[in-house]
């Protein structure tokens, strides 16, 4: 009664004090949710049941081709009917925004907004099973509070539990409802027919008030788990979500969505360098001395053989060639309206010639990783993304650690000194990276959408597959730009409601998620579709964003002129973030059948 504290347990829930399992303490702001139904019981059915249901290991897919081998993705049977309940339930919430224009909908539009986002995730991100695991949790949480959200607007609760009328003849024993210390919170619960626990100190009970029945011992309900989560047998206690009184503070505390990045700074801590490092013993780098290099007398000197060398690549002029999608038409012709400057680009993956086989190889092996930093990063204090540097991405993506790691196992040697120091750089640049060093060493071969791919393979398959890699690296990298750049120069428009935000992203996106990329997609999105209405809608959210950004380059757009918008764009995004900005792909189309290895025709 007086003070609590809540956090998350083993099922991504926050047992006794999850507002989806126990009443808790009511609340005028959260009146919604004496509306939630209390979980089915056996023999119980509800259209929605897979809304309380929790997931196993079972669930859990490992990734075959990673470098973090802890990665995986969700796999149930219950998917497609969570994508289907919260499609309906959008289509709801967004008919009951539309009319009802002067009301403040910023709850509704929060959970509704996470509710897609988590399904989203769920259809397509890398997890590890612990973050599945509260992942679907959350999504149920937002899905369950946005239903009562909406049957609270439209069986007009607010009415009912404004009138001191005569008491409901139904009762809703299907409700959680909620407990109070406030009696005349109780009485309007009470006579609307809603469960009501009226919660007094014993000692105020006068003899004039008869206790038809006195429970001495707590009753707990078993269903409901309490247990904290476990690593290997070790019991890892996920931090307070909240502690103090039962106030609409904990609604609010409740409501929060899981901050991934605030959860692995409680398991790991800052070096000397600011750099991630995991609690406990810190392995240390042992320098390894190089052997003398002793030269036989006999011995000849090799004559190496002539290199081409590259020319160093302007990276205000866009890329062309086989293995590069082509630009959409707009933003090709607006990036050529950008001031240049001088700074070298040193993360290219396509540019290089002699390291592009190399460089792809590296990408894919940790692009799962990739995105699942980014979308912990999106679910964090920090919003997205926290960034890393072009030269930590330029020493890993551009290694040689993948060639040095088979030659020497091809030969049945023991890695030589530079081998040994060129793996434990490797996984000192991903520890920086990603904060934790790779669990899969010597990776022989990638997948890229369930194709196997071997080392140094690549680039001989038929040019669709680099283009399709180059295709999803691009898109990935539009849309969390975009998302930065917002955040960075519009945090009031963030701050007063972070939906309104998302809702004109998506549009950009041509109605996907901008914290998601779709598998190669039957048509171009967004500000890249063929289809003028898609495209007009996409270019009109643009033209609101941009709207936000204090700059008097997007104040003199023509909202109507899209090669105005994307050149504005372009100049605002290199000013601030002093580099070019990744511009919208078209997705590639055909084989061209030049490879030594087939892949799959795109019909």
């Amino acid at each position: 009664m007086d003070r609590v504290s809540a956090r998350l347990r083993v099922d991504g829930r926050f047992g006794e004090q999850d507002y989806t399992r126990c009443p808790q303490i009511f609340s005028d702001r959260f009146a919604h949710r004496v509306l939630l139904r209390s979980k089915p019981r056996m023999g119980q059915q509800y259209s929605d049941a897979c809304m309380w249901w929790t997931p196993s290991r079972a669930n859990f897919v490992p990734l075959k081709s990673s470098a973090f081998s802890d990665l995986g993705r969700f796999s149930a049977p219950h998917m497609t009917e969570m994508e289907d309940l919260t499609l309906l339930l959008k289509r709801r919430a967004c008919v009951i925004i539309r009319d009802n224009p002067c009301e403040d909908w910023r709850d509704l539009e929060f959970a509704v907004t996470n509710m897609r986002h988590g399904v989203l995730r769920l259809i397509g991100h890398p997890y590890t099973f612990k973050e599945m695991v509260l992942d679907v949790a959350q999504t149920q949480h937002y899905y369950l509070d946005a239903l009562a959200m909406c049957e609270f607007v439209e069986d007009q609760w607010a009415v009912r539990l404004s009138k001191s009328g005569p008491v409901s003849k139904k009762i809703y024993r299907d409700r959680l409802g909620a407990w109070t210390m406030d009696p005349s919170a109780a009485q309007k619960l009470f006579q609307a027919g809603i469960p009501v626990y009226f919660v007094r100190p014993i000692e105020s009970l006068t003899s004039n008030e008869r206790v038809l029945r006195m429970q001495l011992t707590a009753e707990r309900d078993a269903r409901i788990e309490i247990r904290d989560w476990e690593e290997r047998g070790v019991v890892v206690a996920f931090p307070n979500r909240y502690v103090g009184p039962p106030t609409v503070a904990l609604h609010g505390a409740l409501s929060e969505e899981n901050r991934y990045r605030d959860l692995d700074a409680y398991f790991v801590t800052m070096t000397g360098g600011r750099l991630l490092s995991p609690v406990g013993t810190k392995s240390r780098l042992v320098p390894i001395d190089s052997p003398p290099n002793k030269r036989r007398k006999n011995s000849r000197v090799k004559q190496s053989a002539p290199q081409v060398h590259t020319p160093a690549r302007d990276k205000w002029r866009e890329l062309k060639g086989d293995f590069i999608p082509h630009t959409e038409p707009t933003w090709a012709s607006a990036f050529t309206f950008i001031k240049r400057t001088e700074f070298p680009d040193p993360g290219m993956i396509i540019y290089s010639e002699g390291r592009r086989e190399r460089n792809l190889f590296n990408w894919l092996a940790v692009r799962d990783a990739t995105i699942h930093r980014a979308c912990n990063d999106a679910a964090s204090g920090h919003a997205v993304p926290v960034g890393i540097s072009n030269e930590l991405w330029r020493l890993y993506i551009g290694s040689d650690f993948n060639d040095v790691a088979y030659s020497t196992a091809q030969k049945g040697r023991s890695d030589p000194p530079r081998a040994v120091q060129d793996n434990i750089t490797r996984r000192q640049l991903l520890v920086e990276i990603y904060g934790r060093p790779p669990n899969t060493q010597h990776m022989r071969e990638v997948q890229w959408n369930n194709h196997d791919i071997e080392w140094g393979k690549i680039t001989m398959h038929d040019t669709l597959l680099v283009r399709e890699i180059i295709w999803d690296l691009h898109q990935w990298s539009f849309q969390y730009d975009l998302i930065a750049l917002d955040r960075y120069l519009a945090p009031d428009a963030w701050e007063h409601g972070d939906s309104a935000r998302y809702n004109l992203l998506e549009d950009i996106c041509g109605g996907h998620s901008s914290l998601s990329v779709a598998s190669l997609p039957a048509e171009d999105i967004g500000v890249a579709s063929s289809n003028v209405e898609v495209r007009r809608i996409a270019y009109g959210a643009l033209k609101r964003l941009m709207e936000s950004w204090g700059d008097d380059i997007s104040a003199e757009v023509d909202a109507s002129s899209e090669l105005q918008l994307a050149k504005s764009y372009c100049q605002i995004f290199a000013k601030t973030l002093g580099r070019p900005p990744i511009v919208p792909k078209m997705i590639p189309r055909h084989n061209d059948c030049k490879g030594v290895y087939p892949y799959r025709r795109l019909e």
